[in-house]
C-alpha cells in the first residue's frame, strides 16, 4: 500500500492511492475530484473525453462536487467547490486501507458568491474492492447558512445494458421534458434502466442501491446520510459519449441548514463485485 503525489493531466496536482490488491484511485487537487478508480487495471469510474484539465472549468468525470449548490441557482451550476484547489490535510498508509483527506475554505472567490465562512473536509479511503469517500461541511461563520450538495459519480457503463435496483417506491422529480419544472411522480419499476435522456431524483432513498454497469460489474451503493439519489445520462445531447456512462449520484436535495460551528457530515462506499 503506498501513495504518490504527481503532476497529472494538464499539470494539475494529484494524488494516487494504491491498495495491496493493485488496486489504485486517482484524486485531483483541483476540485477535490477522484477522477479514476481501477480494479484490475479496469475503471470503474468514467471520465468524460470533453473533460478539460486546465484549472479554469470543473473536471467532466469521476466523482465531482455539487457544493453549496446542487444544480441550477442563484449560484453558478453545482456550486464552486469543483472548480476550486482543495488542500491535503494528510495522507495515510494504513495497512490494508490507504486514504487522503483534503480540505477547503471560503476564500474571496467563494465570498464573491456565497459570502459564509465555511470549511470543508474530504475523507477517500481505497480498500480492497472498494472505494469511499467522507464529506464533512462546518459552519466557521457568525451566522446560519444553508445548502445543498451531491457526488456526481460517473460510473462507466455500457448505458443501453445499464440498471438500479431497490429505487421502486420512491417519491421522483423527473426533469424530463423541462428541468426547470420537474414533473412529481413514484418510481413504480423494480429494476430502473436508461433508454434514453434521464435525468430524475429520487427522494428519501435507501441506503443501498445496486448498479449493473452492462458490462458485467455489480456496484454496490451505500450510504450514509445522503438521504437522495440522482439517476442521469445525457443521451443524445451528449452524443459522443452518453452510452458509455451513467450517473448515479448521492445527493442531498433538501437544504441542509448548519448553525454557527455545526457539522454535516455523508459518507458514500462502493464496493465492486
Amino acid at each position: 500500500m503506498e501513495w504518490s503525489s504527481v503532476n497529472g493531466l494538464g499539470n494539475l496536482p494529484k494524488i494516487i492511492l494504491t491498495c495491496m490488491d493493485g488496486s489504485e484511485a486517482e484524486v485531483y487537487l483541483y476540485g477535490g475530484c477522484v477522477t479514476s478508480w481501477k480494479i484490475d487495471a479496469k475503471d470503474v469510474l468514467y471520465l468524460r473525453p470533453d473533460a478539460i484539465f486546465s484549472g479554469e472549468k470543473p473536471i467532466s468525470g469521476g466523482i465531482p462536487h455539487c457544493l453549496p449548490q446542487f444544480g441550477p441557482g442563484p449560484l453558478q451550476q453545482h456550486g464552486f467547490a469543483r472548480n476550486m484547489e482543495w488542500s491535503i490535510v494528510s495522507v495515510e498508509n494504513m495497512q490494508i486501507n490507504p486514504c487522503v483527506t483534503l480540505e477547503l475554505k471560503d476564500n474571496p472567490y467563494s465570498r464573491s458568491m456565497w459570502d459564509y465562512g465555511f470549511h470543508a473536509l474530504y475523507k477517500v479511503t481505497l480498500g480492497t474492492h472498494t472505494l469511499s469517500t467522507e464529506i464533512k461541511i462546518t459552519n466557521t461563520d457568525q451566522i446560519p447558512f444553508s445548502f445543498t450538495t451531491a457526488l456526481h459519480t460517473y460510473f462507466r457503463a455500457s448505458a443501453a445494458e445499464a440498471s438500479v435496483k431497490y429505487l421502486n417506491g420512491c417519491k421522483t422529480l423527473n426533469k424530463q421534458p423541462d428541468p426547470k419544472n420537474p414533473v412529481e411522480g413514484k418510481e413504480e419499476r423494480d429494476v430502473v434502466t436508461f433508454p434514453g435522456f434521464v435525468d430524475c431524483i429520487y427522494l428519501d432513498a435507501p441506503d443501498e442501491l445496486h448498479l449493473d454497469n452492462g458490462l458485467g460489474d455489480s456496484i454496490t451503493i451505500r450510504n450514509t446520510n445522503w438521504s437522495d439519489v440522482v439517476l442521469w445520462n445525457p443521451y443524445l445531447t451528449m452524443e459522443s459519449c452518453y452510452k458509455d456512462f451513467v450517473c448515479v449520484e448521492n445527493a442531498k436535495i433538501g437544504e441542509v441548514e448548519l448553525q454557527p460551528n455545526q457539522s454535516w457530515t455523508a459518507v458514500q462506499h462502493l464496493i465492486k463485485t
